[in-house]
């Protein structure tokens, strides 16, 4: 069985749910099992009903009512056939009308918990999988939509469920591997589970994908294919370096350093169970169906010197605060009552150096920041620096290359840096500089590093 889940892009309109349709039919004798997100942009519009309500403001119907609308077009245009339309139609709307119900039961109230938010949130891709597999079905594909809370088994954690594996594992093989036995197409809607109880949940940032890398885990997929609208993984953001280049591969802790570090294609915790369990990931173009894309290892391969970086990412708008004290020399306990502070305010810190005096960390930048400022000083001296980005080379072999700490400085010889990190044991090497200088930074380094 092979595993294709395909992003909210992937399927934003008819154009695009039939380029994903012929995908799908062109892999059927790989047993697939598809997921996918909701449509464009319908999560925000979710988000925003939500918000509307908590903040009891008018409008939530309306936004309502246009979801509704935009996908009884999609099905119009993508489920030709008359049966296969009556199908998709008698799954999608009720869906429509327990988002009214509960927009209404919401306002009536005037309370938005946790548990509602979950609720509505996960209806865009218990729509898109009907959808999905109508379009199928329209093509001659024997595909059927299954609900994602029979599939995926989680806690009550509402807003960030965590999938309770053993639990996920019996389910799939109940309510998918029979599908795949009888030659059908299983689409399941990404994002959504349910709790032993039944009650819908939806697991948080990157929960789509991780739906997908939990169902290959669980059914011991051949493969894990995710299809996004971007050429796998490149050296670098291309809105910056136009000739940026696809990665042919890249190992599961440089992905996940990519992602922490501002590259947005996949979450690390998202590909984690798929990457544990020894299945082959790969990151593929939805609209280039022919290009490879970049396959996911758990480790690559010796590299030449001219592999040792595999990515350059970046984070805008951060703030850089330095905390200064000559109480730091030998003194024990002065880090902990400086982290404290960070604790109790609820902020994480991205990057962090240490020398005798001072303390020099990065955070999102941000109203948060003066109090924190305020807070520090009651321990030291602070002095705060706006207006700072972050661009971090990453590549597993950094650390055992010779070298590449002088082309990499060598690069930025003529950018200020305002802050440095790499120890021993990381796979980037991490700088500090005005945001302004971002775009230089990043041209420079991709011509050194990647030729």
């Amino acid at each position: 069985m092979l595993v294709m889940k395909f992003g909210g892009t992937s399927v934003k309109n008819a154009e695009a749910v039939d380029r994903v349709s012929g995908i799908i039919s062109a892999r059927v004798s790989e047993q697939p099992i598809v997921v996918v997100s909701a449509t464009g942009d319908t999560t925000d519009r979710l988000v925003e009903i939500l918000d509307l309500i908590d903040d009891n403001k008018p409008g939530a119907m309306a936004i309502a009512e246009e979801i509704e609308r935009k996908h009884i077009e999609l099905i119009k245009e993508v489920v030709t056939d008359p049966a296969q339309q009556k199908i998709t139609f008698g799954k999608v709307e009720p869906e429509i009308d327990r988002l009214k119900d509960m927009i209404s039961a919401m306002e009536r109230l005037g309370d938005v918990s946790m548990r509602s938010r979950d609720a509505v949130q996960a209806l865009g891709e218990r729509m898109s999988a009907p959808i999905l597999a109508g379009s199928l079905a329209s093509r001659g594909i024997d595909a059927e939509s299954v609900d994602p809370g029979k599939v995926i088994a989680t806690d009550s954690n509402f807003g960030a469920a965590r999938p309770d594996f053993a639990s996920t594992k019996v389910q799939c093989e109940r309510e998918l591997a029979p599908l795949c036995a009888k030659g059908k197409v299983p689409v399941v809607g990404g994002f959504v589970g349910s709790t032993s109880k039944g009650i819908i949940t939806t697991l948080g940032r990157g929960g789509s994908d991780l739906t997908a890398s939990v169902i290959a885990k669980s059914v011991g997929a051949s493969g894990l294919e995710f299809w996004k609208d971007v050429d796998g993984i490149l050296t670098a953001d291309p809105r910056i370096v136009p000739d940026a280049k696809p990665l042919q591969e890249i190992t599961f802790e440089e992905a996940a350093e990519l992602t922490f570090l501002g590259s947005g294609v996949l979450h690390p915790a998202s590909i984690q169970p798929a990457v544990e369990a020894g299945v082959p990931v790969t990151v593929r173009n939805s609209y280039k169906k022919d290009s490879p894309g970049t396959k996911i290892l758990k480790t690559r391969p010796s590299m030449s010197v001219s592999e040792t970086a595999a990515s350059i990412a970046y984070k805008k708008n951060q703030a850089l605060i330095n905390v200064y004290s000559t109480r730091m020399i030998g003194a024990s306990g002065f880090l902990r009552k400086v982290f404290e502070v960070f604790d109790r305010l609820n902020i994480s810190v991205d990057h962090i150096a240490t020398s005798e005096v001072n303390v020099t960390v990065t955070v999102d930048d941000g109203d948060v920041v003066a109090v924190l400022a305020k807070e520090l000083e009651e321990v030291a001296t602070v002095t705060v620096t706006h207006n700072v980005c972050i661009v971090s080379v990453v590549g597993d072999a950094l650390r055992q290359t010779a070298g590449i700490g002088a082309k990499i400085f060598t690069a930025l010889k003529d950018i200020n840096i305002l802050f440095s990190t790499h120890s021993g044991a990381t796979t980037n090497l991490s700088v500090g500089l005005e945001n302004d200088r971002l775009n230089d930074a990043i041209l420079s380094l991709h011509r050194h590093l990647f030729g």
